[in-house]
């Protein structure tokens, strides 16, 4: 794997460890909204857009550690370690390539 592809992983992992807490304060308190804000999971580094998912949603996507969610238009970045298998109300669901590294 080469620099570029690992710093792509890296910054997957960062955005959903960072968006591991947000869901966990949501489920802390109860939140009231019917989306909750979560952060792009796109390599960009510079990316700090929010897409709006249920719980729901969110779930399904975590459901499968190799899949990641990102703004349409961010899904090229994705390209080199990743491909998009779902096209959803808002978001896509990127699923890493099974030689990446461990996410």
């Amino acid at each position: 794997m080469n620099d570029l592809q690992e710093r792509i992983v890296q910054n997957n992992q960062t955005f959903r460890a960072a968006n591991e807490r947000i869901k966990e304060k949501s489920d802390e308190y109860g939140s009231p909204l019917e989306r909750i804000p979560f952060l792009c999971e796109c390599p960009q580094e510079d990316c700090r857009e929010i897409l709006r998912l249920t719980i729901a949603e969110y779930a399904d996507v975590r459901a499968n550690t190799d899949h990641y969610f990102t703004l349409p238009e961010h899904a090229a970045a994705d390209a080199l370690v990743g491909r998009v298998i779902s096209r959803e109300d808002g978001y896509v669901v990127v699923e890493k390539d099974e030689n990446a590294p461990d996410r």
